[in-house]
């Protein structure tokens, strides 16, 4: 691939909206599940299953697990979407490229934590259950 379509490819990457929201992975031999939110689910999929590649998630007992049952025998699943204000459509979202501390980030990233919150009551994901840690 040349230099000039990679770029364009990068551009075209960065413009697309996020899917932001509340997400599980979820170990299908135990059944445990490891709860999080994120301003950009896909991206945040993608860096676990890297780090848990790696060796080096901060979950412990998730990366031992991941070491002993192996990737094939995890699953990613979006819990819930953020919800979009009256008026904003997918076009509208917040791109790729707009740094965390922007003031559409921090709206979005208050509601996400309501929304992680209200998966770890409903869940439960700790002990025998899942991966997560009460707080």
């Amino acid at each position: 691939m040349d230099q000039q379509r990679r770029k364009q490819l990068v551009e075209e990457y960065q413009q697309q909206p996020r899917k932001m929201g509340v997400y599980q992975i979820r170990n299908l031999t135990n059944h445990k599940i490891w709860i999080e939110s994120s301003l950009n689910l896909y991206g945040a999929y993608n860096k676990d299953v890297f780090i848990l590649n790696m060796g080096n998630h901060d979950c412990v007992a998730l990366q031992l697990d991941w070491k002993v049952y192996g990737e094939q025998q995890f699953e990613m699943e979006i819990l819930e979407q953020v919800k979009l204000e009256e008026g904003e459509s997918l076009i509208g979202m917040i791109p790729l490229n707009v740094p965390i501390n922007h003031p559409t980030n921090k709206k979005y990233k208050k509601e996400l934590q309501k929304l992680e919150q209200k998966w770890l009551d409903k869940l439960q994901p700790y002990g025998d259950k899942g991966y997560n840690q009460e707080s």
